[in-house]
């Protein structure tokens, strides 16, 4: 999904009211963060890297969950996703962590035992709402030049599968 055909889902759902309270609501968007276990730079090895981001972007895609922008950094991963009232946010977030976890452990089941016999990820995660327009665009930019701020290279595109 392209970013503007999100936008378009976006403004799309938000048209809609939502009666579950009772009052016109927004779908609420939010920037997400969660980090690898004890902040470990799993993700600064390529390999490691490429394969998480390709495990990311299938678990988007094959658990439908509307995300925006998102980007793996060596300790942790940014997102910008949305939620509804029949898939809220810890639900989003726990799916994308635990599907992830799971099947990057299942290619590279050596790194269990430097992951305390298999956790990929931190608990919980950090989250925060995104509530205006221009939030949204500093958020973004943010997380798409996050790896270069941090002097890091740009990823490798991915190729379809």
């Amino acid at each position: 999904m392209t970013l503007g055909s999100a936008l378009a889902l976006r403004a799309t759902a938000t048209d809609n009211v939502c009666c579950a309270h009772g009052r016109d609501e927004a779908v609420p968007l939010h920037h997400v963060n969660f980090h690898t276990l004890d902040s470990k730079p799993i993700f600064e090895n390529d390999v490691y890297h490429e394969a998480i981001r390709r495990l990311i972007r299938d678990v988007l895609r094959t658990r439908k969950v509307l995300c925006l922008a998102w980007e793996v950094m060596p300790t942790h991963v940014h997102m910008i996703v949305e939620d509804f009232v029949d898939m809220p946010l810890p639900i989003v977030i726990k799916t994308v962590k635990g599907v992830t976890a799971h099947d990057f452990l299942a290619i590279f089941p050596e790194l269990r035992g430097d992951l305390l016999g298999g956790h990929l990820w931190t608990k919980g995660y950090y989250a925060v709402g995104i509530v205006t327009y221009k939030q949204f665009l500093a958020t973004l930019d943010y997380a798409r030049t996050n790896r270069s701020n941090a002097s890091l290279p740009p990823p490798a595109p991915l190729k379809p599968h």
